[in-house]
């Protein structure tokens, strides 16, 4: 059985995050924004989900030019991240400076969603995978303390394993509690980070 290169990992692992986190705008977008604002067309709604993931789009592009440009293994995993973290963070603040400005509808929503999108791209690529950043964050710190790229390469993998077995929990828990859409997101969450290990 031949074993996937490198370049194929992260290709399967950078596109199951950009899923997850499409999948969860789109949701927003579809939902949320008909109950936030009802009265509109669905041609309104459609646009705004329209830009709401050509926007995500434009910011996760953002989010892997910063592992392109920086160098290291540690820098250039964190890289990414923090890029979506600081476009997470100036979103939320351009959300709050609007709604007090009394500015509102549709494009209020859009902008608070793409904020809440990067801080969802950060975390989950933070968690710790084969391929992951977080994951590459964690196994370059092993090796950085231990000097042994093997235990570096098997706590990060253990790591995995347990954060995604948890979502997994945690989602059926929710699940069973009634939070469906909470409950699919963290198993769904945590199946890719099992799977990928």
């Amino acid at each position: 059985m031949r074993r996937q290169s490198p370049f194929a990992k992260y290709l399967i692992v950078e596109s199951g995050v950009l899923l997850i986190v499409a999948v969860l705008v789109g949701g927003l977008a579809a939902v949320r924004l008909p109950a936030a604002h009802p009265g509109r067309s669905a041609s309104q709604y459609l646009v705004a989900a329209l830009v709401t993931l050509v926007a995500f789009g434009l910011c996760a592009v953002a989010h892997e030019l910063a592992h392109v440009v920086t160098r290291g293994e540690l820098a250039g995993a964190a890289a990414g991240p923090l890029v979506s973290l600081g476009l997470g963070g100036l979103l939320g603040v351009t959300t709050v400076v609007l709604t007090v400005t009394g500015a509102g509808g549709l494009s209020v929503s859009v902008t608070a969603y793409v904020g809440l999108a990067n801080l969802a791209l950060a975390a989950v690529t933070l968690l710790p995978g084969e391929s992951s950043d977080g994951g590459r964050m964690l196994r370059a710190w092993i090796w950085r303390t231990t000097g042994d790229a093997r235990r570096a390469s098997r706590g990060a993998t253990r790591a995995g394993h347990a954060i995604g077995y948890a979502f997994l929990l945690g989602g059926v828990v929710s699940l069973v509690g009634g939070a469906a859409v909470v409950g699919i997101w963290l198993a769904l969450t945590g199946w890719f980070v099992a799977a990928q290990l």
